[in-house]
């Protein structure tokens, strides 16, 4: 996808991505409809919005992955879809169609990393909940409760693969227009992380969702200032890591590519450090020999043992 207003791709562009090997590869137009303010707020309000530091370019790309992506595809003929980030690297070999096993196993939403994500934004709570009185029928009451046992237990989704059939489709679609009513995802900087792991988790029974660990997969947010986290040393993890897949990497391998993460990443901060103090080492956060990084992803991690 693109944003016309933002540039768009040129010839030479699409060429040089098609002939890498990707021949059927098509890029998208995102036009007014899917990437402006709703229809109730302005600009000029954004000063007084939730984290004002992240941009409403920012809070566009948070509304197009939680509410307008699903209508969008259908109404192009996709069935499914697959998002990875442009900073998400898969570190070892799929030998499979990740679609044909969504489908042969009646899955409908995966993902690969599972994240503590605390910031929802003032209100978010009282809104699920309140949809959740209105619509009662839309889910079971195992569901519920089995979520608000810790609703902050989240799907990082900067890699996920979807059934868009069910997000265009009540209750999903019921619940998203409410929340895209609601406007927390421009006020409060209530993430699409936060819309999906919500719907997903109330609305589908656990056999219907996916944890893929077959795979190594990283996405590792460096934080720089003014978006640290309390006690987040500018240009070190903020968010996510490295997590390894069942069987891939012998763990003398492992200890070698996490070694070379860290020694990057320790390089690289000094260019973002501006004046910090240089003794200021990244608190890297480990777990056994299966994951390294931030400590979003070990909370969750943890909750789940």
């Amino acid at each position: 996808f693109y944003v016309p207003e933002e540039g768009v791709p040129t010839n030479e562009t699409m060429e040089e991505l098609q002939l890498a090997n990707r021949p059927q590869i098509k890029l998208h137009p995102l036009n007014s409809t899917y990437w402006s303010l709703p229809y109730n707020l302005h600009e000029s309000d954004s000063i007084h919005w939730n984290r004002p530091m992240y941009s409403i370019g920012y809070r566009h790309m948070m509304r197009w992955f939680a509410i307008l992506i699903w209508p969008y595809l259908h109404n192009l003929g996709y069935t499914h879809v697959m998002r990875l980030d442009d900073d998400s690297y898969i570190h070892s070999q799929i030998k499979y169609n990740l679609f044909e096993y969504m489908r042969d196993n009646h899955k409908v939403y995966g993902f690969r990393q599972p994240v503590i994500e605390d910031a929802v934004g003032v209100g978010w709570d009282d809104m699920v909940d309140k949809v959740l009185d209105v619509n009662k029928d839309a889910t079971t009451q195992e569901l519920v409760d089995e979520f608000k046992k810790d609703r902050r237990i989240s799907f990082y989704n900067n890699f996920f693969i979807a059934d868009i059939s069910f997000f265009i489709r009540p209750p999903a679609s019921t619940f998203l227009n409410l929340i895209d009513e609601s406007n927390l995802i421009y006020t409060q900087r209530t993430g699409d992380l936060v819309v999906h792991s919500t719907v997903v988790r109330l609305l589908l029974p656990p056999e219907r969702i996916h944890w893929f660990r077959d795979f190594s997969y990283q996405h590792m947010t460096l934080c720089t200032n003014p978006k640290c986290g309390h006690g987040v040393v500018n240009g070190c993890p903020q968010n996510g890591g490295l997590s390894r897949g069942v069987g891939t990497y012998t763990n003398e391998e492992w200890s070698a590519i996490t070694g070379h993460l860290k020694v990057k990443v320790e390089h690289d901060k000094r260019v973002v450090e501006r004046g910090d103090p240089p003794d200021r080492k990244c608190l890297w956060v480990v777990r056994y020999n299966t994951f390294i990084g931030a400590k979003d992803v070990m909370k969750c991690l943890k909750r789940k043992e």
